[in-house]
Order: C-alpha cells, then sequence, then structure tokens
C-alpha cells in the first residue's frame, strides 16, 4: 500500500483565472455586506453594493492573476523559487498588486457606477484609508498562508525521513552469526538524513560468511529502496559458492534494471572461509577497508572495479588475504573519512588509519568500533552528522591480543 500523497494538481493561467473570477463572486459577499452596514442604507441598495464589490474582487484578483503568472516568474529564479526571499518578495509584489488593482477599480466604478466615488479629496483619502487596510490585511494572510504551507512541506519532509529511516533501520542487522574463532560487530550512527548505506553478515553454509559494506548514491526513501533491494539480491545468492566477482555482476545488473538516472553504489564484499582463514575480496569503487596484522602493519585491501550500476558488461577481479590470529579488518563508508571538523578540513584516510593503529590490542569488535565513532566524534566536536557513518568489524580471536 502507497504511503505517497497524490501531488498538489497545477492549473494553467486560463484555469487559475477563471477560478479567480469564481472566487471573486464569493469573496465579494463579506465585502458588500460590510460597507452596506457602514452606509447604513435601506437593503434595497444591498445588490449596488454586491456588484460594486465584486468588481473590486475581480480586478484585485486579475491584478494578482497577472503578477503570479507573468510578473513573479520573471524575477524568481528557480533555485529560488521555495526560498524565504522568494516568499518575501512574493508577498511584496501581490500587495502592490493589490493596491493598484484598488485603485483600478476605484476608477473604474468612479467612471461608470459610482460617479461621486473618487468625486473630492475627502473621497478619495478614505478610499485610500480602507484600500490600505484591506492591503495590509491582505499580506498578513499571504504571509500566515504561506508559512502554513511551508510547515506543511516540512512536516511531510519529516514524515519521510521517519519513513526512510525506519526501512533503512529494518535491514541493518542488530545480531550477528556466531563463527567460532571470529568476533564481528557492526554499527550505523544515522545523520539527519536518510543515506544509502548498508551492511551484511550472512552465513554462507559450510563455516563460511559473506560480509558486505555498500553506499548507493543519492538520499532519502528512494536511496533506501533500492539498498534493499540490493540486500535481497546478495542474501539470495549468499548460499550458492558464487564467487563475490560473480555476486557483484548479478547485482550491477539488477541496478542497471531499474533505469534509475544517476544510481549507483560502491560496494565492498567479502567472503570468508572460516576453517583456513582465506578471505576472498572484490572491492566496487568502495573506500579500501583496513586490514590491521596482529603485529600493527596496515594493509588495505583495493582489488576489484569501479563502482555497480554504471556498466552493463562491467567485470571485477577478485583479490584474497589469510587472515591470522590477532587481525582486526574494519570496512566503513565515507561517512566516516569525509566527516568535517574545523574549518570544514574532512577527518580523512590519514587519521582513520591512525586511529585503527594505535588501538589497544584485545578490544572486541563492539569496542573498535565504539572507539573510531568516539574518535569521530572528537574531531568534529560531536556535530550531527551530514552522512551515515557506518562500520562493519572483523577480529580473528587468538593470538598475542586475545
Amino acid at each position: 500500500m502507497s504511503t505517497q500523497r497524490r501531488p498538489r494538481r497545477r492549473h494553467g493561467p486560463a484555469a487559475a483565472f477563471f477560478m479567480m473570477l469564481a472566487n471573486s463572486l464569493l469573496l465579494a459577499v463579506p465585502f458588500a455586506l460590510f460597507f452596506w452596514a457602514q452606509s447604513r442604507s435601506r437593503a434595497s441598495s444591498l445588490l449596488a453594493y454586491y456588484v460594486a464589490s465584486c468588481i473590486f474582487a475581480s480586478v484585485i484578483g486579475s491584478s494578482l492573476w497577472a503578477t503570479r503568472h507573468f510578473v513573479l516568474p520573471r524575477f524568481a529564479p528557480r533555485d529560488e523559487a521555495r526560498g524565504p526571499a522568494a516568499a518575501l518578495r512574493a508577498t511584496g509584489f501581490s500587495g502592490a498588486a493589490a493596491l493598484l488593482g484598488s485603485f483600478a477599480a476605484a476608477l473604474l466604478l468612479h467612471r461608470t457606477l459610482v460617479p461621486g466615488l473618487l468625486g473630492s479629496p475627502r473621497s478619495v483619502l478614505l478610499f485610500s484609508s480602507y484600500a490600505l487596510i484591506f492591503t495590509v490585511l491582505f499580506l498578513g494572510l499571504a504571509l500566515a498562508a504561506n508559512l502554513y504551507h511551508r510547515v506543511e512541506e516540512r512536516v511531510r519532509a519529516d514524515q519521510e525521513l521517519r519513513l526512510a529511516r525506519r526501512i533503512q533501520s529494518s535491514f541493518l542487522p542488530t545480531e550477528f552469526p556466531a563463527l567460532p574463532g571470529y568476533d564481528v560487530h557492526a554499527m550505523n550512527a544515522p545523520s539527519r538524513e536518510v543515506s544509502g548505506d548498508f551492511y551484511d553478515v550472512v552465513p554462507a553454509g559450510d563455516g563460511q560468511l559473506l560480509l558486505a559494506i555498500a553506499d548507493v548514491s543519492g538520499k532519502g526513501v528512494p536511496a533506501a529502496i533500492l539498498t534493499s533491494m540490493l540486500q535481497a539480491s546478495l542474501r539470495t545468492q549468499a548460499g550458492g559458492g558464487a564467487p563475490v566477482a560473480g555476486i557483484l555482476s548479478t547485482i550491477n545488473a539488477l541496478l542497471l534494471q531499474q533505469h534509475a538516472v544517476g544510481r549507483f553504489a560502491t560496494f565492498f564484499l567479502a567472503r570468508l572461509d572460516a576453517a583456513s582463514g582465506r578471505l576472498a575480496y572484490c572491492n566496487a569503487g568502495h573506500n579500501p577497508p583496513l586490514l590491521r596484522r596482529a603485529a600493527g602493519a596496515i594493509e588495505t585491501l583495493e582489488v576489484g572495479g569501479t563502482v555497480v550500476g554504471i556498466l552493463p558488461d562491467q567485470r571485477w577481479d577478485e583479490g584474497a588475504v589469510q587472515l591470522r590470529p590477532g587481525d582486526r579488518l574494519v570496512l566503513y563508508t565515507d561517512g566516516i573519512t569525509e566527516a568535517a571538523g574545523p574549518g570544514d578540513t574532512m577527518f580523512g584516510d590519514d587519521r582513520l588509519r591512525d586511529l585503527v593503529a594505535g588501538l589497544p590490542p584485545g578490544l572486541s569488535s563492539r569496542e573498535v568500533a565504539e572507539r573510531l565513532i568516539a574518535g569521530v566524534d572528537r574531531f568534529t566536536g560531536g556535530s550531527e552528522p551530514d552522512d551515515d557513518r557506518t562500520l562493519l568489524l572483523l577480529r580473528v580471536l587468538g593470538g598475542a591480543e586475545s
């Protein structure tokens, strides 16, 4: 069942003009009653006040219609059309149009139905006072309506973000397979916006484990939904024993079938054989994971190729490393290395590498993840992240650090 709202219908200038005329007949009613009550005339004169009010409403409405469809588009660039400056500019133009329309209607009535409407300085002053009062009232109503629509759009956007966050959190596992000799943990520190980060740890049978981390381009509900599709594809292929490069080829084909312009993903996928400690991997344009050896040396896992979702016939190379007791593997997304600190400087690959190198031996994968996130938070001053910060940690038990 769809949760999206039906888009608001947009009317063309001609349809908007006729709608304005119809609304003028209704708007004229309260104005006619007001001026009729002010004049203390007989009931038979109410019709004359209504006709005069219809002329006023129609002329003022025509001025506003022309301003909206022909004047404002010349002064409101598309990239500013929804900003506060554009709203103030539109309100100012509309107020001026309402004043001009009021005087145009007064002149029309003065020349036709009400010859004495502007017949004396006192009449002109009185009419000007009324026109100014109603224009100020109109500006207040216009600003209130604009504020209401902006709040409504913000609420709708917040609802979409909450929906996307629920979608995203639903496919990020919080419990991980127990594999003798290994310690696995992952975490996701969410940003203000929903990104396309995801990680997964999938049992692949025969003591094997798939480790995946990816980042889909874009944000919001579309990125979250596409990410869930990629994860579903990964899980359906996990038990077949396919090489990780072959799994990426299938995921690449799935992305291309979506026909979504600009939708691609960085992807790191590895298959761990628990018995032998062999880790076969493929890096499709993702941030190179860090492999910290028990002795302290750090290697990066870069073998693979370009991102998935761009080229239909793309093939990826497959690399392999031998894991030994005490080794630690750190997978991460660019929300870690691109976290902005003082002066908009990024946390960067070197800081992450130094942080990983300086970790005390014997820490669990959960403790490592918490320390890395804390290190990034210290660098950024605790500011709210602009992008998700995702980590996937693998530790080989045994060795000197146990």
